[in-house]
């Protein structure tokens, strides 16, 4: 099942966003960010590891992406297999699926200074480089 921006912009707050929307949501990221994937950025930018392969996107390119979608489908991206809380050991797809968007914004302030296993930012280095 594909979910639309405009489906995603359209859900209620509080009612569970179910499994679905979080694979639409990694779905439509992945597609959406892949685009924006650079080896080489300006020295010391801010930058985004989008992905376990270790694909990176500039802070900018990551904002402007998310900027088309609900905040809470960006921390359902950051919190997706990739970090914990002390209420949850993992973040998987049924975890996040049984969440209302309200809760997923709750566990995310939770998680904020949680180890994060794939998706991360961090900084390039003098050169522009990882």
């Amino acid at each position: 099942m594909m979910v639309t921006v405009e489906e995603l912009k359209a859900m209620p707050l509080d009612e569970p966003i179910g499994t679905a929307v979080v694979d639409a949501i990694e779905t439509i990221a992945g597609d959406g960010l892949r685009k924006f994937i650079r080896e080489r950025f300006k020295p010391y930018e801010g930058v985004y590891r989008i992905n376990e392969m270790g694909e990176y996107v500039s802070e900018k390119d990551w904002k402007k992406f998310w900027s088309a979608l609900p905040g809470w489908c960006e921390q359902v991206f950051m919190l997706h297999d990739n970090s914990h809380s002390d209420d949850y050991e993992e973040f998987t797809g049924h975890v996040l699926g049984s969440m209302t968007p309200d809760e997923i914004g709750e566990q995310y302030e939770l998680s904020v200074d949680s180890e994060l296993d794939c998706v991360w930012w961090t900084n390039a280095d003098e050169d522009g480089f990882l």
